[in-house]
This record gives structure tokens, C-alpha cells and sequence, in this order.
């Protein structure tokens, strides 16, 4: 599901015409390296991109966060 989520995310952000960039993935996180005036747009899209990156019977929950560092983020 994280490999189809990542191309979903990956597509849209291109079709926006983002310049943010995807720069890892750990386990069923993806990291991003957000270009400042995209911040406010970003996190809805990955969320909606990622629960929607696959059908499933129960509800796939996206949770987001941001900051200067991975701890800040959490």
C-alpha cells in the first residue's frame, strides 16, 4: 500500500506543480522536504492521497506533522 501511496502523492504533487520533494520512506512514513509556501497545502494532500491509495474494508487513517526535524515532526 506505502508503494502505491508514494506514487499517488508523488503524481499529484507534480501535477500541482509542487517543488516540494519526497525524501524517504520508513516503514509507513514518508518523509518530505517542503518548499515553504507549500506547507499549508502539502499535508492534505498526502493525506488524501495516501488514504485513498488503495480500498479497503476498514478506513485507512492518515496522520500528519511538520517541522524543522523528524523528532519535531511527531
Amino acid at each position: 500500500i506505502i508503494k502505491l501511496a508514494m506514487l499517488r502523492v508523488h503524481g499529484r504533487m507534480r501535477e500541482e506543480g509542487l517543488r516540494s520533494r519526497m525524501v524517504l520512506q520508513v516503514h509507513d512514513e514518508l518523509i518530505f522536504d517542503v518548499e515553504a509556501g507549500e506547507a499549508d497545502v502539502l499535508p492534505d494532500l498526502v493525506r488524501e492521497e495516501m488514504e485513498n491509495a488503495f480500498s479497503l474494508r476498514v478506513p485507512l487513517v492518515v496522520e500528519t506533522g511538520m517541522g524543522a526535524s523528524w523528532y519535531e515532526a511527531k
